[in-house]
């Protein structure tokens, strides 16, 4: 299934998600030694299975969110998710974390398609306001937001890593996940 890939072949949407679902259980396995569902109640967040679940929405978010910037499936999935996602800040009187997910969704029509997006260093730093925004207006939040920021690297690295670009011999066909 993987294998060295001719230049034009690159995981689709369907690729990514799949990536994104792997590392984001594999990442979310390895959370079980750590108590998530403690960290998200004390931060008022979200309760039980919620917090895990969150894990993985964000990993598959953030899988897709370097080839946003493209009419494609992988678009309609990611700004579909970052609506819910919205929704439910919103309801949940979370305005300025709405504010702020709005404003990262926007980021990609700012570069070119495989641009900064598709970078290490963006793989750093794109998810990073999940970390240092919610920690400005409350302290508690910093255990679940380490865990959160982890989740979205860890669905970024899937998709730099399933195109190529973390190991230039590692990379998926694009017929493996055809559409």
């Amino acid at each position: 299934m993987l294998t060295q890939a001719y230049s034009s072949g690159m995981a689709n949407y369907k690729g990514h998600v799949v990536g994104a679902v792997a590392l984001g259980a594999t990442y979310a396995a390895a959370l079980s030694y750590v108590p998530v569902e403690h960290f998200a109640e004390m931060a008022g967040l979200l309760h039980d299975w919620q917090a895990l679940a969150a894990v993985l929405v964000l990993s598959i978010l953030f899988a897709l969110f370097p080839d946003i910037d493209t009419n494609s499936k992988g678009q309609n999935i990611f700004f579909g998710l970052a609506l819910a996602v919205d929704i439910l800040l919103i309801w949940s009187g979370n305005i300025q974390a709405a504010a702020y997910l709005g404003l990262v969704a926007m980021l990609p029509v700012v570069g070119k398609h495989r641009g900064w997006t598709h970078s290490k260093l963006a793989m750093l730093l794109v998810p990073l306001p999940i970390l240092v925004v919610p920690y400005l207006y409350n302290q508690n939040i910093l255990p679940i937001s380490i865990i959160y920021y982890g989740a979205a690297v860890s669905g970024y690295f899937s998709h730099l890593l399933l195109d190529g670009l973390i190991f230039k011999w590692f990379r998926v066909k694009t017929r493996v996940f055809a559409d």
